[in-house]
Order: C-alpha cells, then structure tokens, then sequence
C-alpha cells in the first residue's frame, strides 16, 4: 500500500489484532503490513517465538529479527558470586569483537583470573512535585523526611521483592524533586520501582488532600532527576542499578604473548586517553564496555535502551613491579535474570548457560559482565597501543562508488549472457533460476576476502537453473556460482588476522605479504577457466560462463555443483590425483615463461625475495610456538627455523629445477572424486613452480603421521610417471632431474610458507584439518632426513 493511499484511508487504517497475542493475530498483522508498505517481508514469515508468551514484552507482534551469538572466552572468575571458567555468549553484527574479547579473556585466565564483586544495587524513580511556593516545597521536605516508615509500608503493598533504602529531597525553587531508591533483588528494577514510587504518590495526594500548606499543586511521576537511560554524572556517582567491580593483575610474560606490549607502554597510553576523556567531558573513563553490555544485554534479555546508562565505566591501570594491575567500575549497570526480556525462550537457554536464569543470579551475572568488559578493555587498548587496532579494523580504500554484486543479482538477468557465452549459444533463454541448498563452506581465501570486503557479496552459491537452447531444447542443471574476493581483499583480510598476531607479525605481512602469491587470485582461477588446453579441462568443473566486470568488481565462475563420493584417501585414490594433475604438469613442463609471458598468472617470488622474506616466515613461526606449544615444540620450531635462515641457501635450487603449472593449494578441501573422474577446484592459487609442490600438499593432506617411504616413494614415481607420459619433451625433463630432490626441495618450500601461515593464522580461527597436517608434514620430513643420512 503507498503512503498515499494509506493517507487516503486514514484513521480506519489501523493495525489489526490490537491487543491479542495470538498466531492468527500475527499473521494478520504481517498481511496487513505487507499490502500497507509493498514489502514482501519473507524473513518474518515464521518466527521461533510464541506469541501468546509475549504478553508484557511487545505489543502489536510480527515476528522476530535474528542477531548472531558469538561465544568468547572462556574467562576465569575468582570473584565472590562469579567462579570458574565463563564462557559468554555475545550478540551482535560487530565483526572482531568477539575475538578481541576472547583474547583479553585469554590473557587473563593465562595471569590467574579476574576477581569481581558487587558493591550494591540500586534502583530509582525520581517523581516532581509542585508545590506553592518555596516555603511550601521546603515544608513538604521537612515532612516526607519523617514519612519514612509510612512510605516503606506503601511499598511493601506492591512487592515483596522491593525494599526502599533511601529517600533524597532536590528543592529546586518550589519544585521538589524526590529521589526514592530502592533495592530490586533479581529484577532489573524499572517496573518494581515506577510501580512503588506511583504507590507511594498517590498515598502522598490522599494523605495531604486536606493539608493547605503541605498539598502539592501538580505531581509529575518521573521529573529526569532518576537519570533513567540516561548517562549521567549523578547516577555513575550515586549508582544507579548495579554497581559492580572487576580487577586482574597481568604479567608481562603473558602481555608479551598474548597482548602483544609491555605494562610499560599500556600505562603510558592510558594516562593520555584518560587526559582525552577529561577533555571531552566524558562520563567517567572507559575504551569499549558498552560493546559488552550490549551484546550481553541482546542475547540475555536485559533492557537494551539501558545500555546507554549501562556502559559508562572507569577503567584503570597502574604497573606493579613487573605486572599490571587492571580496574573497572561499572557504576550504573541496569540488570535482572527475572522479569522482562529474560524470560523469553532463547535469552533465558542463555541466562541458564551462564548460571544465572532466575533468582539468585543477578549478582552472577552483573560481575560476568564487568569481567567480560575488562577482558575487552584490555585486548582493545593493547590493540592501540600496538598498532593493531587500524589493522583489524582496516578497509580497502577506493576511489569510486562501487555497484558491488549482491545476492539478488544472482538471478536470470545476470546468468542468461554468461550462460550464451560459456555454451556458445546467442539465442540461450534463461526461464528459471532459484537458490539450492547451501554448501559445507566457501573455502579460506574466500572467507578471508569476505572478512576484508563485507560489503560486497563473496563465496559459493548454490543455484538451480532452467534454460532453453537456441534449437528450444530445455536444459535444468545444479549449478554454482562462485563470486571470488578480489586478491588484494584476501591479503587485506589474511592482515586482520595477523593483526591479532602481534605487531612483529603484522608488521611483516606488511612489508612482505605481496611476495606470498595471493594478489592477483581472482583473475587466476578466472584465467584457469578460460584455458583450452585438455589437460587441465578434463580436470576441471564443468565451467558454464564466466563474469569479469572490474567495473562492478564482480568475478564470478558459473560451474558444475560438485559431489565427492567421500571414500578414504586410499593409495589408489591418491594415485588418481596424481595422475590426474600429472598430466597437467606435464603439457606445461620447462614452459613456465611462455605461461608467464601470458601475463595472468602471478610470478613467482625469486630466490632473492624469499630468502628476504625470512623476516616474515620466521615471525608466524614464532608466534605459532607461542601460541600452540602442542603442535609446534621447540623441535619443530628448530627445523622450521632452521629452513627458514637456510633459504637463501636451497631456495636457488628450486628455481633451478623444471617448472611448471601447478594448483598450489592441492589438497582434500579442493578434490572432488566421483568413481573413476578426478576433479581439482579453486584455482585462485595456481602458480609457475615445480610440479612436485603439489605432491607434497597432496600427500601432507592425506597419508597420515603414519606415512612411510614407500608411500612417498610410490606417489613420486606415479606422478613422475604422469608427468613423462604427457610428451617427449616432457619426458626427457623428468628422466634429466633427480625428481625425489625436487619432492624434498618442495617440501622445504611449504613447510615454511604455507604450513607457517596456517599455524600463524590457526590462533584465530580453528582450521581442524592442521594438528593432522602438521604432523604429517613433520613426518615427511622425518622421512627425508632418513633418506639424505642414509
């Protein structure tokens, strides 16, 4: 319905089903909505909620909006109603936050914990009276001071659960401003509290109906003096809800680790914040609670217009002797685990997983979320101090407003053209197409473009498409359109990641991120498609159309839906790949300048730049070894250390052995085997380097810590075999190197590049297929060693 025609009807155009809580209710609502705004309104279509159970929580129902629940931690408590290791669950659309307060719990719990306690809790109304003159309010103040046993036994008529602790006269001219505070046990209070202080005055009118010189002219419920959601200098100092406290003592060992700065730099830094939030007149001083308190107020139930009261704070720090000794107070946090929000299915599974649902759990609660805020203070100020910050929160700079492509773009308007020219047929007419089920994944270079870009659509989507062929033949297929993140999205995104590294870290990605093969990505895998070459097609998806728009950015692969037959990584279905890839080495074998030449494949680095970028390999190991002792021990760090100072030694002999065409990310995630037909995808990778690279990712994937030489030494002389068989030129290369040489000089290659990236990057988000890899990677090398010594 347009705004006109609503006009139009005026007041009988009104929402349906006032006042009933009821599914048939709901639904008449929707419809109604849906014609009066011409929104289609498909997400509110079902709901989890009941709308029966509503009643006090919304009026005028229609459905429910979904915020994403993040778990970070887990965070110890050594506090008085907080103990033990806490995880929380944090909602909000706010990417980092909940890694950055799962580090600051980190390095907490690493330092013996966080203590807490509630020092009170507190709520208030604070009605206006207006009274004759300025006399009248002062002997009306005198009066309501010696009122106290009557006004506590008014509200005594209205909870048991209320207790009035304090009553504070404001006389302003004849206005009299009567702060009544209260405590509130479990319950946040506001309800309690605005029911008891309308008790008491309406007690007041009747009492005094007859009292010339005492009876107020005008009584005004709330006169603003309660600093109900509002921050206020008057409730951070008189507390308003609960007033609760946390403070943890850091060492510098686990600073350095985990926080990546020194107590020395952290204090320094927070003097000049404090000096900024004098200046700005702030309400106290803090760096990020209130991210906090709302995303635990949103997945609890809690009142979230509070959260502006809620998230005033001071934050302290001071270094004692070699630790630091971090504060805050959290003066006004407004809380309940009864009534309310909380009560609601989802918000109370919640409360209940932070052991706080119903009575009893408030001051539970409260001191989780002062530990939580301190947790995140402190992850976010180590991220100013050490440059972190900008980094995880960076954006690609552009120069132009950019039509990205979004999901609704993905329909026959932009299939139909891609689809004529991957099947070469000009009259192809697209009738139908609609989203399939969803895929496992989209792959990590994927998602890390999507963490750099999220304002342009990514990833792997299922379609089902219909379509005529020029000759009217009908054609239906599963199809998937993979939209690829630009490459410098991908480095942009793996820069996050390494941002909560560490500046050593972060500061090496900087310098020499460009020399690790992911620029460029999303022109690659396109180019891959494009070629025609049977080798590598019959290897391939099944590519139907193909789209690159650099002026929308929009990069997108139409091919096949893929389906693996999910049997083991047995010897012969390994020696299948192998074969398969093979083949592909084989035609471009000794040819790697002409395919450079060509100019879409990325070169690459020289010998020179990867033994300079050493600065860069060995500081993702050294933060792995920190980070993951388990899977990386001072002797895995001394082989991988070891490589890493060498390279300038062996790096020369790869590049002095023939060189090829290769996947460069060879491995199960990206292999699709359907009987006897071997499928290689995801292709933003692919480089010039000797095709023994992809051997080693292939059988670093798949045998198992258990390999042994023979299975290395079967998979090289089938793949070598492959190789040959392509031609004669082919197979004069293979018979003139020592291939087992070039295994092993591969396997140096990856185990300091590719593997040390996965371990840098396994600290912040869990790739489960590593500890396998690792310690399979490890044992290749072991096998290796053997080998040279034998």
């Amino acid at each position: 319905m347009t705004r006109e025609r609503a006009a139009g009807q005026g007041a009988a155009d009104v929402v349906p089903g006032r006042g009933q809580y009821t599914e048939d209710a709901r639904r008449q609502r929707l419809e109604w909505l849906r014609g009066h705004s011409d929104a289609a309104l498909t997400s509110l279509e079902r709901t989890g909620l009941d709308a029966y159970n509503l009643v006090g929580n919304v009026e005028n129902f229609i459905g429910s909006v979904e915020v994403p629940v993040g778990l970070a931690g887990p965070l110890l408590f050594v506090g008085d109603a907080a103990r033990g290791e806490v995880v929380a669950p944090l909602a909000t659309t706010e990417g980092a936050l909940v890694a950055s307060a799962s580090r600051g719990a980190r390095a907490v719990t690493a330092s013996g914990g966080v203590s807490t306690r509630v020092l009170s809790q507190r709520m208030t109304r604070a009605p206006v009276l207006e009274c004759a003159d300025i006399a009248a309010a002062h002997r009306l103040t005198e009066w309501l001071r010696e009122q106290r046993p009557a006004l506590e036994a008014q509200v005594g008529l209205v909870s048991r659960h209320t207790r009035l602790v304090d009553v504070e006269p404001h006389q302003i001219g004849r206005y009299l401003h009567v702060r009544f505070v209260f405590e509130t046990a479990d319950a946040a209070g506001q309800n309690m509290t605005t029911a008891a202080t309308w008790q008491i005055c309406r007690w007041l009118t009747d009492v005094l109906a007859a009292e010339e010189g005492l009876r107020p002219r005008n009584l005004l419920l709330e006169g603003n003096l309660s600093g109900d959601k509002k921050a206020t200098v008057g409730s951070m100092l008189a507390g308003r809800g609960t007033r609760v406290t946390a403070e943890c003592r850091l060492s510098r060992a686990t600073m350095a680790s985990v926080l990546k700065t020194t107590p020395e730099a952290m204090v320094k830094n927070h003097v000049s914040t404090v000096l900024g939030a004098q200046q700005i007149g702030m309400p106290g001083h803090g760096v990020n609670a209130a991210n906090i308190v709302a995303a635990l107020f949103v997945a609890t139930g809690q009142d979230v217009a509070c959260v502006h009261e809620s998230g005033v704070s001071i934050f302290s720090m001071e270094q004692d002797g070699d630790d630091l000794v971090a504060t805050i107070l959290l003066p006004n946090l407004v809380v309940g685990t009864v009534g309310g929000g909380t009560g609601l299915p989802h918000q109370r599974d919640l409360l209940a997983l932070l052991g706080c649902a119903g009575e009893g759990g408030g001051r539970r609660f409260a001191e989780i979320v002062a530990g939580f805020a301190l947790a995140l203070d402190l992850s976010t100020m180590a991220a100013l101090v050490s440059g972190q910050f900008a980094q995880a929160h960076q954006r690609l700079g552009r120069a132009r407003r950019v039509d990205w492509l979004q999901e609704g773009d993905l329909g026959a308007a932009l299939l139909q053209p891609m689809l004529a020219r991957g099947l070469d047929d000009p009259g192809l007419h697209v009738t139908r197409v609609e989203p399939s089920p969803p895929l496992r994944g989209d792959g990590i270079a994927g998602e890390l473009g999507a963490l750099a870009e999220r304002r342009r659509l990514s990833g792997l989507h299922p379609l089902r498409a219909e379509w005529t062929s020029g000759d009217g033949s009908p054609t239906a297929a599963d199809l998937v359109a993979k939209v690829k993140p630009r490459g410098e999205e991908i480095v942009a995104g793996i820069a996050m990641v390494l941002s909560l590294c560490g500046p050593e870290a972060a500061g090496a990605w900087e310098r020499w991120g460009a020399v690790t093969g992911f620029g460029d990505a999303h022109r690659r895998e396109l180019a891959v498609y494009r070629r025609p070459e049977s080798a590598l097609t019959e290897l391939l998806p099944r590519c139907y159309g193909i789209l690159e728009d650099d002026e929308r950015e929009a990069y997108v692969v139409l091919m096949e839906r893929l389906s693996d037959d999910g049997g083991p990584w047995t010897r012969d279905r390994i020696d299948g790949v192998l074969r398969g890839v093979g083949r592909v080495h084989g035609h471009w074998l000794g040819r790697d300048e002409e395919l450079l030449a060509e100019g879409w494949l990325q070169r690459v680095p020289e010998p020179a730049d990867l033994a300079k970028a050493h600065e860069l390999w060995g500081a993702l190991i050294r933060h792995a070894a920190q980070e993951q002792p388990d899977l990386l021990g001072p002797a895995r760090t001394d082989v991988l250390t070891g490589l890493v100072e060498d390279a300038g030694q062996w790096a020369p002999a790869v590049h002095a052995l023939p060189r090829t065409l290769v996947h460069n990310d060879l491995n199960p995630r990206n292999i699709a085997v359907q009987g006897e037909r071997v499928v290689v995808y995801d292709w933003e990778l692919a480089s010039v380097d000797v095709p023994q690279r992809d051997v080693v990712e292939l059988l670093a994937s798949t045998l198992g810590p258990d390999a042994t030489a023979d299975d290395v030494e079967h998979a090289l002389a089938v793949h070598a075999e492959a190789v040959a068989a392509v031609s004669p030129e082919a197979a004069a290369l293979v018979a003139g190197c020592d291939w087992r040489r070039g295994y092993r000089l591969a396997l140096r290659t990856f185990m300091t590049t590719r593997l040390a990236l996965y371990l840098a990057g396994h600290s912040q988000r869990e790739f489960g297929f590593l500890p396998r890899l690792v310690q399979t990677s490890f044992r290749l090398w072991q096998l290796e060693e053997a080998g040279e010594e034998d």
